[in-house]
Order: structure tokens, then sequence, then C-alpha cells
């Protein structure tokens, strides 16, 4: 079976184009998309890592046969549909990543669609829920442990907690208050992503992203940056990919792993729901996907669907 691996980068990770090449070989990956991530102006510069088209296209000239260029961006430019025009000259097949601060119902984004339309591009985008980001002051150890307890670590655990402590008890509170940043979110507001689908036919959206699959269920806790646990009931992904032929999403990085791994019956079940609506992809992560994908054993024609077929259609 080839495999065409819908979701990787240049330069992220320590991910040149020869690293992609041997993970590709070893997990028996015949082609993979390369997506960009480009914002003008990051409201967190500190967690914004620029990623051009420039490598990817260099790439993709090296080696035709095994990368797909991709490129998306910034709606915040002067004339992205100018720009949009000349890559798609230079080759690009699809609009991705998008991954910037903006909403859905934003001017900006009804007129990048239109572009994106026009061209008959798929488009990869990211999702992620607004929050604040602590951004420590100064140097030394303590700085050190208070940014990464109160931002990622521990999947969010340690961050909701020490939030909670400060509250009741004023413990940190003010140097907290003082020395966090709002992350105003990327793409997260549903309801009108839902209105684009509908508004935007031409084009197939790919989903991806923390805010994306933890909706896979319905129950939602504010203590995880990945949702974990068993559930019951799927969430509104569900009904978008149940709803929409032009709505799709990729299994990609740490989000679409864990939305796989931390209830494995269900997703035996979501799998077998949407497997033509499921891209594979890894996203410079290394996690055993294809593994776990084998082992939920869907059966070959949702694997081909999965692995290959949706990830050609979606490029018609």
């Amino acid at each position: 079976m080839k495999i065409i691996d819908s979701h990787m980068h240049v330069g992220l990770a320590g991910f040149d184009p020869q690293v992609i090449l041997r993970q590709m070989d070893r997990e028996g990956v015949e082609m993979s998309w390369l997506l960009t991530w480009e914002e003008i102006d990051p409201p967190l510069k500190e967690l914004y890592t620029g990623l051009p088209p420039g490598p990817v296209l260099e790439a993709c000239s090296q080696y035709p046969d095994r990368f797909i260029p991709f490129y998306a961006p910034d709606p915040s430019n002067r004339d992205p549909g100018k720009i949009i025009q000349k890559y798609s000259e230079m080759g690009i097949r699809g609009c991705g990543e998008l991954k910037v601060s903006l909403r859905w119902e934003d001017p900006l984004i009804e007129k990048y669609l239109e572009v994106v339309q026009a061209h008959n591009f798929p488009l990869v985008f990211h999702m992620e829920q607004p929050r604040f980001q602590y951004i420590r002051p100064g140097e030394g150890f303590f700085q050190w442990l208070l940014e990464r307890l109160l931002n990622d670590k521990f999947n969010g655990v340690s961050r909701y907690y020490l939030n909670r402590l400060a509250e009741t008890t004023g413990i940190l509170r003010k140097k907290i208050e003082k020395n966090r940043i709002c992350f105003p979110g990327i793409l997260f507001d549903f309801a009108f992503l839902e209105k684009r689908v509908v508004q935007f036919p031409g084009i197939r959206f790919i989903a991806h992203g923390p805010d994306f699959w933890n909706q896979i269920s319905i129950s939602l806790h504010p203590r995880y940056i990945h949702q974990k646990g068993t559930y019951d009931t799927f969430g509104i992904i569900d009904r978008l990919l149940e709803s929409y032929p032009n709505f799709y999403c990729d299994i990609s990085g740490v989000s679409g792993f864990n939305a796989l791994h931390r209830d494995r019956r269900m997703a035996r079940i979501f799998l077998g729901k949407h497997a033509e609506k499921i891209l594979f992809g890894t996203d410079n992560t290394g996690l055993p996907l294809l593994e776990l994908l084998r082992s939920m054993k869907p059966g070959k024609e949702k694997m081909d669907l999965i692995l290959r077929e949706n990830a050609l259609r979606v490029l018609e």
C-alpha cells in the first residue's frame, strides 16, 4: 500500500528534506504534502515558527515524485489573491497550513476563501482555542519552571490547578496576572466555520488541531489541552463530517493521535463512519500513528481511503 502523508513541514523540529525522506521510507510513505506556516504579526512571537514557501518549493523541485507543495499566505497580506495566483503558477497544489489568529467570520477570511475556491484548492487549516500564555519576565530556574507549569506542561493540568490556586488563595496571583498574555486563538469558531463550509462548496476544507480534535467528544474539561478519557457521545466534528461533502480532517499531530488513542472503542466507530473523509498525516511528530490505525483493524478498503485515496481525491 502506497501511503500519502497529508501533513508535513520542512524546517519544523529539525525536519529537513533528507530527514523527511528517511522517515517516509521507514514508514512506507510514497509522497508527502509539504505545508507552510505564515503569520505576519503573530500575537505570541514566542510560539511562532515561520515556515515559508521557498524551502517547500525547493524540496519539491528536487524530489517531485515524493513531495507535493502547499502554501497558505497570511490573509492579512495586502493582496493574498495575487500571492496565491503567483504561487499557483509556480506549482502549488493546495492552500495550507492556514494557521492565523483570525476568526472565520472575519471579512479577510471571506475574501481569502473566494480566492482559494477560484483556484479549486483544498484548504488545510488549524484550530486552537484562546487562552492565557505566561511569559517569564526574567531568567532563573523558578521563572523557567513557572512558565512550563502555567503553559503546556502535563497537558495543561498544572496550569489549571495553579490558576485555581492563585484565584482562591491569592498566592502568585499578581505575578501570574502581570506576566500573562491573552492568546486570541486560531480559527476556533465552529458556528462560523460551518457557514463558510456551506458558503464555499468548491473548497475541500481539511481540519486539524487541538480545538478540532477535542470536539470528537461532546464532553470537554478545561483541565486539559488535549482531552482525555473515554466518552459515549461524539461532538460537533462527527456531524460536520457527516453533513458536508466538502468537509474533511487529517489525523496528524499530537491532537489527532490523542483523539484516536484516548478511547479506542469510539475511535473505531469514528473511523468506520468517516473513513471517506479522513486523511493520514504526521505533522513532524514521529508518533506511532500508523501502528495505532492498523491496530484498530478498520479493514483494507477503509485503510486505503485514509492512507491514500482521500488525499488523491481532494487534489483532483
